[in-house]
């Protein structure tokens, strides 16, 4: 006969007592249960459930008769001992699984703060694949390096900018820095400092004429003539024009709506931005580059820049004398 009876009258289980089931243990159950490292030991709580006993840690778990005829069970046991072994690997200790999240955990770091973690990356920090940081002291350290140089750390940016906070500074102005600037006081506050961050500046619009092709430029600049002119690095044989210059307050407002407009470029637009091979070079950049179908999307971003800033205005006087320029540098061309 293949079926087996069960081998003990009771099971205590995760601290429940649990009474043996007089019902048979089948032989193609106890066969998968070996394969994956367990005896089956009995049945428990009903006709659905079996008991398993793994050969590594001893422990028992009740399980359902199809995981273990149909699947690979797993010793939930030895994964949260591998687990703890991880955290304490690192300094760290699981306290508790996360109720929201089976893929979480709760974990008491070094520091003293606890903290909701990914089991993977606990146990990739084990490995030496990166660090266990802890938000509450990175705060803290974030917020006394600004306070050497008179800022406060506010939070993160608005916009979610990978390396930025936004700062207050002593005189009631808020910007966002990035955080290894203000790790070395290399920041200057837009509203009353005397850096290129207080002055004003532009966000620009190029359009220039490469041999068989025309391409879009889109940057900031606190003199937009002389980046087209002199930074760029053109040929003297290469027409271009101004198209658009954007009048801002400060220089730290152009460069971050200037990197707003390039991100949604890169998320919104991905085909229209060129890369670094097709232009080489012919322009003094590594990127920043668009397709010349572009010019619509690359307006409208700017339309939303002058909608978001009661500062920002069309300057039209440089953008004549630019296009002005452009003509020239097209009469020499040709």
């Amino acid at each position: 006969m293949n079926d087996q009876s069960p081998v003990s009258d009771a099971f205590i289980i995760d601290g429940v007592s649990y009474p043996a089931l007089a019902m048979p243990l089948k032989l193609d159950w106890i066969t998968s249960a070996t394969r994956a490292g367990f005896d089956l030991i009995g049945r428990a709580r009903d006709r659905y459930h079996g008991v398993l006993r793994c050969r590594t840690c001893t422990n028992d778990a009740l399980v359902r008769i199809n995981v273990i005829r149909d699947a690979t069970p797993l010793c939930h046991s030895c994964i949260h001992d591998r687990r703890s072994r991880a955290a304490a690997d690192v300094g760290a200790k699981l306290i508790a699984k996360d109720p929201g999240h089976k893929k979480h955990g709760m974990f008491r770091l070094p520091c003293g703060h606890i903290v909701r973690r990914q089991y993977f990356r606990v146990e990739a920090a084990a490995a030496g694949g990166h660090a266990l940081s802890c938000e509450a002291c990175r705060i803290a350290r974030y917020d006394e390096a600004a306070r050497d140089f008179d800022w406060a750390l506010i939070g993160p940016t608005t916009d979610a900018r990978t390396g930025y906070r936004d700062y207050r500074h002593h005189c009631g102005h808020a910007q966002s820095i990035s955080v290894g600037n203000m790790r070395w006081g290399d920041c200057t506050c837009a509203a009353c400092g005397k850096g290129w961050a207080a002055k004003p500046s532009f966000i620009y619009l190029f359009r220039i004429n490469l041999p068989g092709m025309s391409v879009l430029k889109l940057g900031y600049s606190a003199r937009p003539a002389k980046r087209l002119r002199h930074q760029l690095g053109l040929d003297r044989s290469v027409s271009s024009e101004v198209i658009r210059v954007l009048a801002l307050s400060s220089g730290n407002l152009a460069v971050r709506e200037e990197k707003a407009c390039h991100r949604h470029m890169r998320d919104a637009h991905p085909d229209l931005v060129l890369p670094k091979s097709v232009f080489g070079r012919a322009i003094n950049t590594q990127g920043e580059i668009y397709r010349l179908r572009a010019e619509p999307m690359l307006h409208a971003l700017i339309d939303g820049v002058v909608a978001r800033s009661r500062s920002a205005a069309d300057h039209p006087a440089i953008s004549t004398a630019r296009q002005a320029q452009g003509a020239r540098r097209n009469t020499r061309a040709d």
